[in-house]
């Protein structure tokens, strides 16, 4: 049965903003020098979806950026957590995070558009999550 329209408490995820480059970090006028960002994610799941949840995966995308993918751990008493790292600044960013059961089925879908990461920075994104598919049911 599908339910559309059922939340889960928002997801809060932190960007904490670390400077990566060459050997040389600090030397600011080193051309190789890059900024980087690291998403830390941590998703309370009801203990319902806890037991039927396989996986659960965060893909973060930007226009000036490859697609980065993680799949988080989730440990039955708490929440789903991971690190998506190597993330450059910019703007326009969108995080999804999916949840899939046991036969691979979307469990739950979140969305957040609009993202922006700045250098040196900290960035606090609520989610909100639907559950797509009733955990155990057609």
């Amino acid at each position: 049965m599908l339910c559309r329209g059922f939340l889960f408490a928002g997801v809060l995820a932190a960007f904490s903003l670390a400077g990566c480059g060459s050997l040389e970090r600090d030397n600011p006028l080193d051309p190789q020098r890059r900024e980087t960002a690291v998403l830390s994610l941590a998703i309370p799941l009801p203990k319902y979806l806890a037991d039927v949840v396989q996986k659960v995966v965060a893909r973060l995308e930007g226009p000036d950026m490859q697609p980065i993918t993680a799949e988080l751990s989730h440990p039955p008493l708490g929440p789903a957590t991971g690190t998506i790292g190597a993330i450059p600044p910019g703007t326009g960013r969108i995080l999804i995070v999916e949840g899939y059961d046991l036969q691979g089925e979307l469990l739950f879908r979140g969305e957040r558009r609009d993202i922006t990461i700045k250098a040196r920075d900290t960035t606090r994104v609520e989610i909100e999550l639907v559950l797509v598919k009733a955990g155990g049911t057609d």
